[in-house]
């Protein structure tokens, strides 16, 4: 187990809010996601490459594993470039599907089940934009998920199912759908000893060496009022007692990101919380989406999309880069192709759900009468058989930009 142990012991004593915040935003400062779309438009059929022998991939030869381990996991780093192809396609088109709020990001793998619930989650790259580019990511995610787990000819009836969920939502907003058997079995699992969890979270954490300190008491105390003022709890609460560097995902693999373990409601072990710290990442490279700077797309996609909106939501400011906190369930458990699901009919109750969420989560605007607006110019406008060409035809250029890169990686 890597953490900060020491270092973070003897800080934690000296007030309510000696967060780490030194080592968490020093360690890996100098960080990025993974590459954006060029400035300079490239071919058809390219646009979705990524060479193989960049250093930052040099650097992590178990992220290049993965990449090179299926296309569905070579998709999932490229959301950025395959987002930007979308905008390509969709400005071509003569009426393309009106402004929603978006996932950003949406792929079976970010289906998820925690002890709050179910559902898509991870909302870093939410923003607004056409519906067409979260229906096609996820749509082409299905199909290579199928292809993944030996189900193609069955791809095109599992991202039916997913619209005709997405349909239902449009019609009626309150709409829910079955709970997946999937998602039951994987939180009938789930152990309730919250120490056991904890320490299962601080293995995911990588040592933190001592740092000196870059984050002035303003921005400290600026995030710990919102914090405070967002939770209504007290600052002790936010004590820190261990971080760590934080080493999950794909599409993320490269973000800035780091776990931190606070006191929670009393001074006792079995009480404390996790919070997530991830630097919000530049969506301007994608066209079509509207993005603003900052967290603020991320608190409000994931408050109209998300069946159980994030608890403690905060926001660090560090020498122009802004990170934005959340609670980090214990329990928590993202479908992995490589596990799951035991069949293409589980697979199918949860594109199901899924695209009942985002029918649900797209038009939910502020304000009512809009969000009926939404809803009826989508269900007449959502042309299902162009969707399906745009998955058809992306999810080909996916499979080929993956082998292209599989062919010029560096052998290890």
């Amino acid at each position: 187990m890597r953490t900060l142990a020491a270092s973070a012991g003897r800080r934690a004593t000296g007030g309510a809010f000696a967060f780490l915040w030194v080592a968490v935003l020093s360690a890996r400062g100098a960080e990025a996601g993974p590459p954006r779309q060029p400035a300079t438009p490239v071919p058809f059929g390219a646009e979705l490459d990524v060479p193989a022998d960049t250093a930052r991939l040099a650097q992590n030869p178990a992220l290049r594993a993965r990449l090179i381990g299926s296309p569905h996991g070579y998709f999932r780093f490229i959301n950025v470039p395959f987002m930007s192809a979308v905008c390509r396609r969709v400005s071509s088109e003569r009426g393309p599907l009106p402004i929603v709020t978006l996932h950003g990001d949406a792929h079976v793998e970010q289906y998820a089940v925690t002890e709050l619930g179910r559902g898509l989650t991870d909302f870093d790259d939410s923003a607004s934009g056409p519906a067409t580019l979260d229906l096609v990511r996820f749509g082409v995610s299905i199909r290579l998920a199928a292809q993944q787990r030996g189900w193609a000819e069955r791809a095109d009836a599992l991202f039916a199912a997913f619209l005709r969920g997405y349909r239902k939502a449009l019609g009626d907003p309150n709409a829910v759908a079955p709970e997946p058997a999937w998602a039951r079995r994987v939180q009938a699992g789930f152990d309730p000893d919250r120490l056991a969890g904890l320490a299962r979270a601080e293995e995911l954490m990588e040592f933190l060496p001592e740092h000196r300190e870059l984050v002035d008491e303003t921005s400290k105390a600026t995030a710990l009022a919102m914090l405070t003022r967002n939770s209504q709890l007290a600052p002790s609460y936010f004590r820190l007692k261990k971080a760590g560097v934080l080493r999950v995902g794909i599409g993320s693999a490269l973000a800035a990101k780091y776990l931190v373990r606070i006191e929670g409601p009393s001074s006792t072990d079995d009480d404390d919380v996790l919070l997530e710290v991830k630097e919000v990442q530049d969506l301007a490279d994608v066209s079509c989406m509207r993005s603003t700077p900052g967290p603020s797309r991320i608190m409000v996609g994931q408050a109209r999309i998300a069946y159980q909106p994030f608890r403690l939501p905060g926001v660090l400011r560090v020498n122009g880069r802004t990170f934005w906190i959340h609670a980090w369930p214990l329990n928590y458990a993202e479908l992995d192709l490589a596990k799951g699901p035991a069949s293409p009919e589980e697979l199918e109750e949860i594109v199901y759900d899924a695209g009942v969420q985002l029918g649900r989560g797209h038009p939910n605007e502020s304000l009512r009468g809009e969000a009926a607006h939404l809803r009826r110019t989508l269900q007449k406008r959502l042309s299902e058989e162009r969707l399906q060409e745009m998955v058809a035809e992306l999810g080909a250029e996916t499979v080929a930009a993956w082998e292209r890169f599989k062919t010029s990686s560096p052998s290890p």
